[in-house]
């Protein structure tokens, strides 16, 4: 009777970058490796002996599919130079557009890029030896009040080939109002010129339920066991299991 499917609405004080660059589903931002294992796995399904033997493909495994399909994706709407000179500390950065004259509150505007001195975060583990010891903030225009009961995960893609930075993971909630979604980097090029084109993957989000699982851990009981020789023989009964059939399999199995 009632809808309690969470809404939650990002929207960004610079109008025109909702257009140009919007914070869109994560399946639409695959990985080029998980894009090349599903191309292969296409081309395999078209031999003709396909589905004589056991196939165990990557493409196939739920925990990657699951996961790089799950949730949103913010990239960066300009061009954006980082340049670091190798003593781990500094850094200059220039953009194709002064970002902060694009705010119609000046009250909020803000540069492209900032950053948070060593003082902050790397000092506290004593310095890191991959990265420069400050955080880079890509600043953004995009804003987001979290839904009720719930946290929004910000962090790196899952499985990503970006070498250059790592995004720091962090979590928002609606009890500190409006959430800025300002992306925290850790900068991996100690030395030379990066540029991060427009349309740059900086931030993965999921929503998380504030109220956590109750826990238990135990030995597995009887059962539990049926469940498990159950979902083996449901995953081995054919070299190509037919999903549709199996989840007919799971939905019974598990009725919580």
């Amino acid at each position: 009777m009632f809808n309690t499917r969470p809404e939650i609405e990002f929207f960004s004080l610079i109008p025109e970058i909702a257009d140009i660059a919007p914070i869109i589903p994560a399946h639409q931002v695959k990985p080029k490796w998980f894009a090349t294992a599903q191309k292969e796995f296409i081309d395999i399904t078209k031999d003709d002996n396909f589905g004589k033997n056991k196939l165990v493909h990557t493409a196939k495994c739920p925990g990657i599919f699951n996961l790089i399909r799950y949730g949103w994706v913010m990239t960066t709407w300009q061009d954006i130079i980082i340049t670091t000179n190798g003593d781990k500390q500094t850094f200059n950065w220039k953009s194709a557009v002064d970002q902060s004259k694009l705010y119609k509150d000046a009250s909020v505007a803000a540069d492209a890029v900032g950053f948070h001195p060593n003082s902050q975060l790397s000092d506290y583990y004593g310095g890191w030896d991959d990265s420069l010891n400050c955080v880079l903030k890509i600043n953004t225009p995009w804003r987001v009040i979290v839904p009720k009961g719930y946290y929004l995960l910000e962090g790196p893609l899952p499985y990503s080939e970006e070498t250059r930075f790592t995004t720091m993971p962090g979590f928002f909630s609606q009890e500190y109002g409006v959430s800025q979604l300002n992306v925290q980097l850790k900068w991996h090029v100690l030395d030379g010129e990066t540029l991060l084109k427009a349309g740059t993957p900086i931030a993965h989000y999921m929503l998380i339920p504030k109220d956590e699982a109750k826990l238990i851990v135990s030995k597995a009981n009887e059962k539990q066991i049926y469940a498990e020789k159950i979902t083996q023989l449901e995953i081995n009964k054919k070299f190509v299991s037919n999903k549709a059939e199996s989840k007919c399999v799971f939905a019974k199995l598990f009725k919580k």
